[in-house]
């Protein structure tokens, strides 16, 4: 899936590279990014000498396409599986993660990582925390049935992601996930819902968010 970014034109720039709007899609030339990342500081730190490397699995190491010195980084084009993302920037803790990106009908389906990197004299744990704890319940306090959660960037052109259910109503939507998010809600025989959030960080991991949902019946 091809983000559109506001550095599109020199997404587009790219040797063979021709994205496709409105839902328009030419399978033998247009090219989406595998993954493309932000990444800033914690601390609000310069880390525009960061250097961003991916490897897709059992490759070597390539360097991520840098755009300008806003952060933002495309690592491969239509490659799919699992890839490993490292960021390395002066005075920061070292970023990894491993990333899945999943094959399309005709290209990637895009994956993106907010990255906030933590000073190097900051202790981090190594425990994963949740962007956001959503709730879900009727708005009569009956019981729901076909409950359905997912999360999303907002303003990008990406799939909305599923929550992992928990117990007593709740959801986790993404992990260690920074940035402007939008919940989705949604069970059997009653309207849906969607929440704007915004996840900040720390300078260890994100700060989770919580959203409580109570959804309507649907109108007979």
């Amino acid at each position: 899936m091809i983000r559109t970014l506001s550095l599109l034109a020199l997404f587009a720039s790219l040797p063979g590279c021709i994205f496709v709007l409105d839902g328009e899609k030419d399978c033998d030339a247009s090219a989406s990014g595998s993954v493309s990342l932000t990444v800033s500081a914690a601390d609000a730190g310069d880390v525009s000498a960061a250097v961003v490397t991916f490897a897709p699995a059992g490759e070597p190491e390539k360097p991520c396409d840098n755009f300008g010195a806003t952060g933002e980084y495309v690592c491969g084009w239509e490659v799919a599986g699992d890839i490993l993302v490292r960021v390395e920037a002066p005075g920061y803790q070292t970023f990894e993660r491993s990333v899945f990106v999943e094959q399309g009908e005709c290209h990637v389906v895009q994956e993106h990582l907010a990255v906030v990197l933590a000073p190097e004299d900051v202790d981090c744990t190594d425990v994963e925390m949740a962007s956001v704890v959503a709730t879900v319940a009727g708005s009569g306090g009956e019981e729901l049935r076909d409950v359905s959660v997912s999360w999303g960037y907002r303003d990008a052109d990406m799939a909305p992601q599923p929550c992992s259910e928990g117990s007593g109503g709740s959801w986790t939507c993404g992990t260690e996930v920074a940035g402007d998010l939008e919940i989705y809600a949604d069970a059997g025989g009653h309207a849906g819902e969607m929440a704007s959030v915004h996840v900040g960080a720390d300078e260890c991991h994100v700060i989770t968010e919580n959203v409580a949902f109570e959804l309507d019946w649907l109108p007979d």
